[in-house]
């Protein structure tokens, strides 16, 4: 065609590309139609995703508040465990030092029963002191 004409050969390869862009073009609108469809699910998952994590940010923020309350609950338990054990030291102590004066009791009622009667007998021992003495 060109040897015919410039003018025609440049119109020819106009059709020709134009025939070559409508089977592309027909080829190329489906595959553009199914990307859009697959952006819009790609939008939907993301925004699903940011959703759930979210939500979970949520749940490891919650998780961690209960982890110092767990913490700040067993660090009290210890303490009140030890000071438990530091108040039966000191009742075992008590015990033991309530019966070592429970036996000095029963030694000082019996000091005070035979100063009782010692007592009785003072004016008699002053009469013999007094008497040994002039």
């Amino acid at each position: 065609i060109k040897k015919a004409s410039v003018a025609c050969e440049a119109l020819c390869l106009w059709v020709r590309a134009m025939y070559k862009y409508h089977f592309v073009a027909k080829a190329v609108e489906p595959k553009r139609k199914l990307l859009k469809q697959a952006e819009s699910e790609l939008a939907e998952c993301q925004e699903k995703l940011e959703a759930a994590q979210s939500r979970l940010r949520e749940v490891q923020t919650k998780i961690e508040a209960l982890e110092a309350e767990f913490n700040a609950a067993v660090q009290k338990q210890k303490e009140l465990q030890d000071d438990m054990n530091l108040c039966e030291v000191k009742l075992q102590r008590a015990h033991k030092l309530i019966g070592g004066l429970g036996g000095e009791k029963a030694r000082w009622g019996q000091n005070v029963q035979d100063l009782n009667a010692q007592l009785g007998l003072l004016p008699g021992d002053c009469i013999v002191a007094a008497g040994m003495v002039s």
